[in-house]
C-alpha cells in the first residue's frame, strides 16, 4: 500500500511538473505578432458586431478569465456589458498562468456564437495575444 501511494505521488508530481505553461513569461506575445496601435476596445468591437456579422480586428481590453486547464481561451471584460469571448485559433498557442487583471491586446475575427444554451454570444477567434 505505501508503495502504491509513492507511485501515485510521483506520478502526480511528474504530470505537474510537465506543464508547458510553467516556462511561459507572463507577459508579452502570443500567436502572431499583435499591433496595439490599431486597437478598439471591448465596447467598440461589440458595437461594430451589431451591424457586422463578422470582422476582423485588434480589441483590447482587461482579462476577467481564463482557461487555467489548456490555456486556450479568456474573456474580456466590458464595463456595464457583455465580455467578449476570446478563443485561440485551432490551438495555436497556449496562455500562460495567472493573467487575471491584465490587459491583453487580441487579434483575430470578431463574430457571433451560439452557446450550448441556445443564447447567441460574441467572440473573436484570436490568431495573436499579447498580454501586457
Amino acid at each position: 500500500m505505501k508503495k502504491l501511494v509513492y507511485i501515485l505521488f510521483a506520478a502526480l508530481f511528474i504530470s505537474c511538473n510537465n506543464d508547458p505553461r510553467k516556462d511561459l513569461p507572463a507577459t508579452g506575445n502570443f500567436g502572431t505578432e499583435v499591433k496595439e496601435d490599431v486597437a478598439i476596445t471591448v465596447n467598440d468591437a461589440l458595437v461594430k458586431l451589431n451591424s457586422e456579422n463578422e470582422f476582423n480586428a485588434t480589441v483590447t481590453g482587461l482579462i476577467s478569465e481564463y482557461c487555467k486547464g489548456e490555456g486556450c481561451w479568456l474573456t474580456l471584460e466590458n464595463q456595464g456589458g457583455e465580455p467578449l469571448f476570446v478563443e485561440v485559433e485551432n490551438k495555436a498557442f497556449i496562455l500562460p498562468n495567472n493573467i487575471t487583471g491584465k490587459v491583453a491586446v487580441v487579434t483575430g475575427k470578431v463574430t457571433k456564437t451560439t452557446n450550448d444554451a441556445g443564447k447567441t454570444e460574441p467572440m473573436i477567434t484570436a490568431t495573436g495575444i499579447l498580454i501586457k
